[in-house]
């Protein structure tokens, strides 16, 4: 017994297995950017503990400017990276609705294999007991 859609069946369910793909990529970038945002703060963390103990000794004016430019760029950095993961957030969730449509989907063609093969066993059901209710026919006809 063949299920007339299983050519359907494998299609929704390689469509389903490369989102799923697609979604891990996404997620796995999305970890890397999260992680270099994460470098970024620590760095300007490390920075401030350090800026802080220069001031105690004797620092000129182009120490001073140079953190500032340094503090600026941090900043701007941070700010991109925000930028960036909220795009990647954004191709996430728009992954992960295409990915549920395609479950879906799969799901309905698992369960219409599952009915076309529960009207399949009925039927052979069906035609075993006609056959046994014949074969047990003739016995009692050749018995009486």
């Amino acid at each position: 017994m063949k299920f007339r859609f299983e050519a359907l069946l494998q299609i929704r369910k390689n469509k389903e297995n490369i989102l799923q793909k697609e979604l891990g990529v996404i997620l796995a970038h999305k970890q890397t950017q999260q992680n270099r945002q994460d470098f970024l703060k620590n760095t300007r963390k490390n920075e401030i503990v350090q800026i802080n103990q220069r001031m105690n000794q004797d620092s000129n004016i182009d120490t001073h400017v140079l953190y500032d430019t340094f503090f600026k760029a941090n900043y701007l950095q941070n700010n991109r990276q925000k930028q960036i993961l909220s795009e990647i957030n954004t191709r996430a969730e728009a992954k992960r609705e295409e990915l549920v449509g395609a479950s879906q989907k799969s799901r309905i063609m698992e369960i219409l294999k599952e009915r076309d093969l529960n009207q399949h066993n009925n039927k052979l059901k069906k035609i075993e007991t006609a056959e046994m209710d014949e074969i047990a026919s003739n016995y009692w006809h050749l018995n009486s």
